[in-house]
């Protein structure tokens, strides 16, 4: 029997009204699936519905139409109340604006989401997870008093202890310097293995070709998909993606 993908978007369609009533098209009928231990890049000129697509496959939104399955989950049949419940416990998120609270200090900010979510989280695994990102020395710190791509790596020690299945990582090196993002990339690219997945939307060329597979948006709708691309083939399928129909 095949292995259940970790990610399957149906016929997705969304669009949104202005206010004069108009309805503007973002998403056209994508179809996508994400196995697991799998890493996986959305690129695409801007405006491409890049960001609407993330927002949509990870239950920050509600599609127009179709269906987003996540572990063989249908997010549509679930009740507010109930997504905010399976967002804690099975999606992690990495954005690019880093979310942490600035009252609270590197380690409080690694245990919020799992303490929100009601399950236990040990001192020794927050510890554990910054350590994997060598922050462990800055644990007592606050968020104001550290760099923005160390404040990305607690980010990411916040999603390992959360141990979720699915990552959504929305231009995660996007406000930071060569080094940095590459450290974070690294990190990123570590967690896809096994029985968890990321969903990686950037702008980054270079982060893209990270990925085991890079999909290509142009209006909406996927325009390519790249294997294990050099960054010199993401650049030429986004700059395909740009050029007039």
């Amino acid at each position: 029997m095949a292995e259940r993908p970790m990610l399957t978007a149906s016929g997705l369609d969304h669009a949104y009204m202005s206010a004069s009533g108009v309805s503007t098209p973002v998403l056209r009928h994508v179809s996508l699936t994400v196995r697991r231990g799998e890493m996986v890049a959305v690129v695409g000129p801007s405006g491409s519905g890049k960001t609407t697509l993330l927002t949509c496959l990870s239950g920050l939104e509600r599609p127009s139409g179709g269906t987003v399955e996540v572990d063989g989950i249908s997010l549509a049949t679930l009740s507010a109340q109930r997504l905010a419940r399976f967002r804690r416990g099975r999606i992690g998120f990495v954005f690019q604006d880093y979310n942490l609270i600035p009252a609270l200090s590197v380690r409080e900010n690694i245990a919020l989401p799992a303490r929100v979510a009601h399950r236990p989280v040990s001192r020794e695994e927050i510890d554990a997870a910054l350590e994997s990102v060598g922050l462990l020395q800055y644990r007592d710190k606050y968020p104001g008093t550290l760099s923005g791509g160390q404040q990305q790596r607690v980010a990411i020690a916040r999603v390992l202890v959360s141990a979720p299945g699915l990552v959504f990582a929305d231009e995660p090196t996007g406000a930071l310097d060569t080094v940095s993002g590459s450290a974070v990339l690294d990190l990123l690219r570590s967690t896809a293995t096994g029985d968890q997945s990321v969903v990686m939307v950037t702008h980054d060329l270079q982060a893209a070709a990270r990925a085991d597979r890079v999909l290509v948006l142009r209006d909406g709708v996927i325009h390519n998909e790249l294997l294990a691309p050099e960054p010199e083939a993401v650049l030429a399928a986004v700059e395909a993606a740009a050029l007039p129909s």
